[in-house]
Order: C-alpha cells, then sequence, then structure tokens
C-alpha cells in the first residue's frame, strides 16, 4: 500500500544543498584568509554566508553600467529626458493606487482568514465573511458561480491541491506560496526563475531611477535565503537624502512601477497572440483544433496511456476549438482559446459542468454492493473492491447538490461511458426507451432503461471522458479517467503549438507559456505587495515621503497666503533650504505627521503579519 505521508526528499535535498554550501563557504574563507592579492577582485564579486541558509552575491561590476545607461547621450536629449521623468512620475502615481487597492486587499484577505479559523473553531465570526462576499457582489467586485459550491460537508472534503491552486471552491484572497504544498514540484524551475527575474527587475527599476536622479548606485547582488531568490541594491545614503523629496519618491516607487510595467507586457504579449507568433515564426505549427500533450508526469495514471504529441480536442461534451458548434449546445463560457477551456474544463466542479446529457443504462447492469457509493475523503471514488464500478445518479437529479437524496446506483463505468453513439445519450429516462416501449412511460410499468450520469460529491472524484488524436493520425481515440481533474491538470502539460522538425524540444513551448504565467503572477504581486506601507518594504519609505512632501507644500502654502514678509530684506517663514550642492535639505516630519506615519505603518505591519501566520495555520489545519 503506498504510504498516505509526504516524502521527505524534498527535505533531505533542500538540506543536503545547504549544508554543502555552508562546508564549500567555510573552505573558501579559510583558503582566503591571509591572502591580500585577490583585493581588487574581493570589492568587485563578493561572496557572503549571512547565515546558514542566507546566501548573497554582491557586485560592483555594473555600476557603470547602470550610470552609462542612464545618462547617455540618448537620455540627455531634451524630449527623451522629459518622457523618461513623465514615465516614472506617472511610476508614482501607480504606486500610490496600487498602495490603496493593496491595503484594501489585505483587510479582505484578514477578516476572511479570522472567518475561516473561526468556523474551524467552531466561532459564529465565520458569518463575518459572508458579509464581505455580499458586499462584494454588490459592489461588483466578485461573483462567485453556485455550482463552485461543495456538494456535501466542508470544503476539508474537497482535494487539497484544487483548492489551493484553483481557488473553486475556496476562493481564498493570499496563500501563502510553499514548493510541494501550494507550489507543484513539477513548477519549481517556473517559479524560482519567474521569482528571480522579477526580483531583477524591480532592483533595477531603483537603480535606474537612482541614476537619472545622480545618487550613485555602491552595489547590487542577488541571495537565496532557503527556498526563496531575491536581488537587492545599495545606494549612496548621503546623496539618496540629498535629493529632492520627488527624486527620492521616483526612486523608492520605481520597483514597484517596472514590475507593473512588466506585468502588462507579459498579458499584451500572451493575449495578443505575440508569444504564439515567435513560435510559429521559429519552428512551431498552431493546432487550432485542440490542445497538443507536451507532457506527462512519471507519476500520473495517463502516463504511458496517452502519447506525447497527441492533440486532445474533446473532453466530455465540450470541445477544446473554441468555434465549434457541438451536438449538445455546450455554451462558450470555458474560454475563447483551447488552453483556456482545457483549463476551466478541469477545474470545473461537477460532471453537470461538462456533461450536457446522461447515458442510457439498463437497470438490470446496476451492480450495486452496497460500497460503491460510499465515499470519503479517504475513499472518493467509493470502497467497493471492484475499480470498474462507480456510483451512479440520474442525469436529472444531478444538478441537485445533495447526494443522501439520490437513490445509489452502481455500474461498470468503462460499459456505460464507453457508448459514444447518440442513441446512448439521453435528457431524461424516456430518451432511453426504443419507440414501442414509450406508451408504458406513464402506465406504472418498471421502465428497462434509465438516464444517468457519474456522481461524486468530491472534486477529487470526477470522470472525466478524454477524446484524441494520435500525431500525424485523424483516428479518435477516447480515454476515460477517474481521479482529480485538478491533479490531471498539473501532471499533463499541454500547448497549442506542434513542433514541424524532429529536433525541436516539443516541451518547450508549454514551459514558456507556464513561465510567462508566473512571471505575470510574481509582477503583479511584487508590484501590490511592495506598495504596502509595512516595515522593511517599499511603501514603508513612499508613505513617509509622502507625509514629506505634503507638509511641505502646506507651509508654503501658509507662507504665501499670510504673505509674511516685511521688506525685501527680512526673512520668510518658510523656504526651501539648499545645501551646498544645491540640493535640498532633508526635512524631518512634523510630530503629527510622525504620529500618523508610525500608526499606519504598525497598523499595515500587523495586517500582513496575520495574513501570512494565519494562512499557514490554515494550511495545518
Amino acid at each position: 500500500m503506498e504510504s498516505s505521508y509526504p516524502s521527505l526528499l524534498p527535505v533531505l535535498w533542500f538540506l543536503g544543498i545547504w549544508a554543502l554550501a555552508n562546508i564549500a563557504f567555510t573552505l573558501y574563507r579559510y583558503i582566503q584568509k591571509g591572502r591580500s592579492d585577490d583585493a581588487e577582485h574581493s570589492e568587485t564579486l563578493r561572496v557572503e554566508l549571512a547565515s546558514p541558509l542566507h546566501l548573497r552575491v554582491t557586485t560592483t561590476m555594473f555600476n557603470n553600467v547602470v550610470a552609462a545607461c542612464a545618462q547617455c547621450s540618448l537620455t540627455r536629449c531634451p524630449l527623451v529626458s522629459w518622457l523618461i521623468d513623465g514615465f516614472y512620475r506617472v511610476g508614482v502615481c501607480v504606486s500610490f493606487v496600487s498602495m490603496v487597492v493593496c491595503v484594501g486587499v489585505l483587510c479582505t484577505a484578514a477578516v476572511q482568514i479570522a472567518a475561516r479559523i473561526g468556523a474551524k473553531a467552531g466561532y459564529p465570526l465565520a458569518d463575518a465573511w459572508s458579509m464581505v462576499l455580499e458586499v462584494q457582489k454588490y459592489l461588483g467586485v466578485a461573483h462567485f458561480d453556485q455550482r463552485a459550491t461543495p456538494h456535501v460537508g466542508s470544503d476539508s472534503q474537497h482535494s487539497r491541491l484544487s483548492r489551493r491552486l484553483v481557488g473553486t471552491p475556496d476562493p481564498q484572497v493570499l496563500r501563502p506560496i510553499i514548493p510541494g504544498v501550494t507550489l507543484p514540484t513539477g513548477h519549481l524551475w517556473h517559479y524560482l526563475l519567474a521569482l528571480s527575474i522579477c526580483a531583477i527587475i524591480h532592483e533595477l527599476g531603483h537603480a535606474f531611477a537612482a541614476a537619472r536622479a545622480c545618487v550613485p548606485l555602491r552595489n547590487l547582488g542577488v541571495f537565496v535565503m532557503g527556498i526563496y531568490p531575491g536581488a537587492f541594491v545599495e545606494l549612496c545614503k548621503t546623496k539618496l537624502d540629498q535629493a529632492s523629496v520627488g527624486s527620492r519618491l521616483s526612486i523608492v516607487c520605481a520597483g514597484v512601477w517596472h514590475n507593473a510595467v512588466t506585468a502588462l507586457l507579459v498579458f499584451v504579449l500572451v493575449r495578443s497572440g505575440g508569444l504564439g507568433a515567435v513560435f510559429s515564426h521559429t519552428g512551431w505549427t498552431r493546432v487550432t483544433n485542440g490542445v497538443v500533450i507536451s507532457d506527462v508526469a512519471s507519476n500520473s495514471p495517463l502516463h504511458n496511456r496517452i502519447p506525447l504529441l497527441s492533440t486532445v480536442y474533446r473532453i466530455d461534451d465540450v470541445y477544446l476549438q473554441s468555434n465549434y458548434s457541438n451536438t449538445w449546445n455546450t455554451n462558450d463560457r470555458f474560454g475563447e482559446t483551447s488552453i483556456a477551456r482545457w483549463t476551466h474544463i478541469l477545474t470545473a466542479t461537477t460532471n453537470r459542468d461538462t456533461n450536457t446529457a446522461g447515458y442510457c443504462a439498463s437497470t438490470a447492469e446496476n451492480m450495486d454492493d452496497g460500497l460503491c457509493c460510499e465515499m470519503s475523503p479517504e475513499f472518493p471514488l467509493g470502497e467497493s473492491p471492484d475499480n470498474d464500478v462507480f456510483c451512479f445518479e440520474r442525469f436529472a437529479q444531478s444538478s441537485k447538490l445533495s447526494l443522501s437524496k439520490h437513490t445509489p446506483m452502481c455500474f461498470d463505468l468503462r460499459s456505460v461511458l464507453e457508448r459514444s453513439d447518440a442513441a446512448s445519450r439521453c435528457q431524461s429516462d424516456s430518451d432511453c426507451l426504443q419507440p414501442n416501449q414509450r406508451s408504458h412511460l406513464y402506465t406504472g410499468k418498471q421502465k428497462s432503461s434509465i438516464c444517468v450520469l457519474p456522481s461524486s460529491p468530491f472534486a477529487s472524484s470526477r470522470v472525466v471522458r478524454i477524446y484524441y488524436h494520435l500525431p500525424n493520425n485523424q483516428t479518435e481515440h477516447m480515454l476515460l479517467y477517474a481521479g482529480s481533474p485538478t491533479e490531471l491538470w498539473l501532471d499533463v502539460q499541454v500547448s497549442s503549438l506542434c513542433p514541424r522538425y524532429p529536433y525541436l524540444p516539443h516541451t518547450l513551448p508549454s514551459w514558456i507559456e507556464t513561465l510567462m504565467q508566473y512571471i505575470l503572477s510574481f509582477s503583479l504581486a511584487f508590484c501590490l505587495l511592495n506598495a504596502l506601507p509595512a516595515y522593511y518594504l517599499d511603501g514603508d519609505l513612499a508613505f513617509k515621503l509622502l507625509i514629506t512632501a505634503v507638509e511641505q507644500r502646506t507651509r508654503v502654502a501658509r507662507a504665501t497666503k499670510c504673505n509674511i514678509l516685511a521688506s525685501a530684506d527680512s526673512k520668510p517663514l518658510y523656504k526651501k533650504e539648499l545645501t551646498d550642492s544645491g540640493t535640498e535639505e532633508p526635512v524631518e516630519l512634523s510630530r503629527g505627521g510622525q504620529m500618523v506615519y508610525t500608526a499606519v505603518t504598525a497598523l499595515t505591519t500587523a495586517l500582513l503579519g496575520w495574513c501570512i501566520v494565519g494562512s499557514v495555520l490554515l494550511l495545518a489545519l
């Protein structure tokens, strides 16, 4: 029997890699001890182990490159300089909009997490989240389909990976990213690369804006803390403090702004078909009638059962080709592209979402052993010893959410669902009767056939019919899959592109598309979370500079309104004090401004900390 406990292999790999890193760094320091001939190189590139799980690499090699890009002859052109300055002014506005939006999201997440923890503990605080949802629906902020609600019981009965990755039926606002728990281990390299790219773009935004404001860059670097990569820049603090408030705001908000622009560019590149056009011109062919299987995880039930490069054109009664008009008139609520339809179909909650008709089955074929419909989180496919027997319900009742009201019926799954002809499909029991039997429909005589559909109250036990073509072959094949459709979505990588030449890697398009999705997600996360007025985030200093700018303008307005100038030689009540270099003297916050800054920052930090701790606690529960 396969163990239900998680594998310790990833933990051993994690500890082993960090142990080797600590040993290698200790040996490196021992060898370099007492050597001064490489001092210049050590100043250019420095590697340090700040803690047993914190590796930092710092360099000054790119300082001149950043300065040259910011102060080159092209950027000194008046028009180009005005456009760049305007670009970063827009970034300041976007950063403060992100700050307001993220504070609202954080408050919503805090209430939601408290409600969920209260619900698990049995406290009435859970009703608070219902109030939040009602307000969101009223304002048009969010809409949740009623079909996404669970059939029976609490959401602990659903696939945990389904809830954490897809959000249905558990639309949690904030989720911690933990590889192997909330992040598929197969996406680990996408995660590391996307996070590194977004962090580098964020820090380069700070560096470029600082160079534009003539604030020197001391060094830049990358780090790895545990399993989370990142980047950082270090500016000359003296010059930064002497810069104007507007210049400092541009520098602080540049990172958030660069992430926002990155998210916009990636979104346009993917949505406009630009990424697909690049592949189409470099050796790949676009498939229009479905999705191409590019890879199947080795631990998936479909491994070696569906050939690579096969084209999946239909799942249940939904065709993946968006403009295909099928027999059962399935509407276009599943998306516009084949990839979008594949994703939405496999994240649906019930069999009724993707089946527009039932199956005719003879009542004589009922194999009810009293166990096939005994489903639980431990046995989502039923407790019947025969794996081919599955629980069914009448198609007319399949839209109802209470399984206890239905009469349990057990049929051989393969013999019922492999009847693909139109005559075996039905909307009601009467469709299953022969013409000479329909006169007995309302005479009280027992019908020989009924219209049924596979039934299960758990998202991890859906039955999915997969229709596909083999590579270079239009012969239709059908494959039955019983299990979690979300696990199927994670284990099977698909693409809308197929290589024209055998030497091209068939997994590259899907790999790049997945990477782009992670870059988009992480860019938005950087844009929102870094704008928060919380300690150690960019929003902390940005909020402080905003209060400083407001106070400065208030002082200038008061001095101008009162017109306190007795004569041309008298000293005004307020004027900008400049240093010898002509830069603005730093102005301290007033007592009231300092109180506002401290209160808002402390409250936001506490909310963020609660969301992080509460999210981890919910995972543990």
